[in-house]
């Protein structure tokens, strides 16, 4: 008997033994799939993350690429340095700065700007594809770090192939190790039947096999000792939440949110409205003045303002003590997000810095600071041509000597030409008109210099804005008959106007004169009447046979050329600087001292 139950003992722990082994490779089957399961997860979770990241980059180099003054900046083909420094100083810029350390700017097949970590080609190949279809993006590894690259065409850059590429780190294999952990050891405890059923086996058979050895009943049988087990959750107990890896200080733009504080640090924020809501913020929280600091420039007077545009005497600073003094030109606050008159002030900026004439007023420099354009020009200790004939009736009852009128028509004929002969690299013309050829525009230094100045609606073939068929611009006091009736106007349009400001020199007084504008815009387009032309006829020689050809109601009746029309006043403009020197210190030299000593007081 004592036999028999050994051998039962020792076949039912061989029995639950068997059991034990199913249980464990049931377990083991369920962590195989539950890894395989989770690997998928983390593999999709990934790739849906590399898409969401990417879609983010796409939104925000698309905006970035449409700020205006990076549009401006591109217009005025400002050079890569200069962009780098608005990158780098701009406040219209600084939602992008913390957020992009790779910038990348691609005129044709140039690299302009480039900051960041290199990338080999896959900045090229994003940048090629961008050009394809405005947009384009990826996400490359560089070491140990992999990067979200999004490239966007730049509207700012009509005649060239201009991408902006930025990039950002980002980490997309960090879901993988946050749910692996959980699925570390086999799940045991999911097949409870197994294992009890083993258990009660083995016990029976363990039992058994004592009592067949040593003779002690089953029923009754106390087993000395513990089973030691581990706890189990019940069925269906939630899990433990797992422990998450260490944020990664990396926040997408969803994440971004207005007052959000990550790890004790401000994250940088970016409003609903992008970056034109922090160029508005910008305008209200820097109000321009006399005193104030404008970019690297400090505003010391003002000068007036038009209709567009407000001017200041600014000042810059150098080392050593060293200070220059400018014409800052800024355009008005309540204009800067009006894109025509954005374009016309930096076609103007472009146009002027592009004509180097000691007869045409340089611009130095081109920018935006807190979303407001400016310009600034050369410092002229001196006045316009209006303000200069107008002291000299009111002090002498008289117009202005001949050859003085003569020496000033003669040098704003010599910008002109200048201007009008202007070709492209490839040598093709550009075709500019000022178009505004006025006594306003004419300025007239201490020193008797003549400088032409105000390109604001110059015509040009690389002009980028556009003046709409039939739309009048200009000072319709000094129009050509072609301008006034919104007609196209060619070179010999300024020569007209040229004619108008001669007149007004030699005779005190406009030929266009009325109630209103619109009366003077009508006289404009009709051209010049007889009662005008007896009037041209009563002035001395050369003056009459000059003007009645400048005048021509026919473009093709005028003077044919800028040079053209100089040759025929030369003979007669000698001695006119230093006369025309002499009358402006008669006229203005006590305000001429008081301006240049507070220029140098400042």
């Amino acid at each position: 008997m004592r036999k028999t139950r050994l051998l039962l003992g020792i076949a039912l722990i061989v029995a639950g033994t068997a059991v034990g082994v199913l249980g464990v490779r049931s377990a083991l089957g369920d962590q195989a799939r539950a890894q395989a399961a989770l690997l998928r997860s983390a593999t999709g979770e990934a790739d849906a993350r590399g898409a969401s990241e990417k879609r983010s980059a796409e939104k925000e180099v698309w905006e970035a690429a449409r700020l205006e003054p990076l549009e401006a900046a591109l217009r005025a083909r400002v050079d890569g340095p200069t962009l780098v420094d608005l990158f780098d100083n701009e406040d219209w810029w600084r939602p992008y700065r913390g957020e992009f350390p790779v910038i990348r700017v691609r005129v044709g097949d140039k690299t302009t700007v480039s900051r960041g970590p290199d990338v080999g080609r896959a900045d090229e190949e994003v940048v090629a594809e961008a050009r394809k279809r405005q947009i384009a993006s990826t996400i490359v590894d560089v070491g140990a770090q992999s990067y979200v690259m999004a490239a966007a065409h730049l509207p700012g850059s009509p005649e060239v192939e201009a991408v902006l590429l930025l990039g950002r780190p980002v980490t997309l294999a960090a879901v993988a190790p946050v749910s692996l952990p959980a699925v570390a050891g086999p799940h045991f405890a999911d097949h409870p039947g197994l294992w009890l059923l083993a258990l009660g086996i083995g016990l029976g058979g363990a039992a058994l096999v004592v009592s067949g050895r040593r003779g002690v009943p089953i029923v009754g049988a106390v087993v000395q000792g513990e089973i030691p087990h581990e706890p189990t959750s019940k069925f269906g107990t939630p899990a433990r939440p797992r422990a998450l890896p260490p944020a990664s200080g990396l926040l997408t733009a969803p994440e971004l949110r207005p007052g959000r504080i990550t790890d004790g640090k401000a994250v940088s924020i970016r409003s609903p409205q992008g970056a034109a809501a922090n160029l508005a913020v910008a305008r209200q929280t820097a109000p321009v003045g006399v005193g104030s600091i404008f970019g690297r420039y400090r505003l010391v007077d003002r000068l007036g303002e038009g209709g567009m545009s407000e001017l200041f005497v600014a000042e810059v600073a150098g080392v050593e003590g060293f200070t220059r003094n400018f014409v800052l030109k800024r355009l008005r606050p309540e204009l800067a997000r009006d894109k025509e008159a954005v374009s016309q002030f930096i076609d103007e900026a472009r146009m002027q810095a592009g004509l180097v004439h000691s007869n045409i007023v340089p611009v130095f420099d081109f920018g935006v600071v807190a979303g407001e354009y400016f310009m600034t020009q050369e410092y002229i200790v001196g006045r316009d041509l209006a303000r200069f004939v107008g002291r000299y009736i009111e002090q002498y009852d008289a117009s202005l000597p001949e050859a003085m009128s003569y020496y000033i028509a003669h040098e704003t004929l010599q910008a002109l030409a200048y201007a009008h002969d202007q070709r492209d690299k490839l040598g093709s013309p550009m075709g500019i008109v000022h178009r505004d050829i006025s006594a306003s525009n004419v300025m007239v230094s201490q020193l008797g210099e003549v400088k032409l100045s105000d390109f604001g609606i110059v015509k040009s073939n690389r002009r980028v804005s556009k003046t709409q068929v039939g739309m009048v611009k200009g000072n319709a006091n000094f129009m050509s008959p072609e301008q006034a009736r919104g007609q196209a106007v060619d070179h010999r349009s300024d020569l007209f106007s040229l004619g108008h400001v001669l007149f007004y020199c030699l005779a005190g007084e406009l030929l266009y004169t009325g109630e209103n504008d619109l009366d003077v815009l009508y006289r404009a387009a009709s051209g010049i009447t007889p009662e005008d032309l007896a009037r041209i006829r009563t002035l001395p020689d050369p003056a009459a046979s000059v003007l009645e050809k400048a005048l021509a109601f026919e473009p093709a009746e005028r003077f044919q050329s800028a040079a053209e029309f100089a040759d025929a006043l030369a003979a007669h403009a000698s001695g006119g600087k230093g006369a025309t020197a002499r009358m402006m210190q008669q006229l203005f030299g006590e305000e001429l001292r008081r301006q240049v000593g507070a220029a140098n007081a400042s």
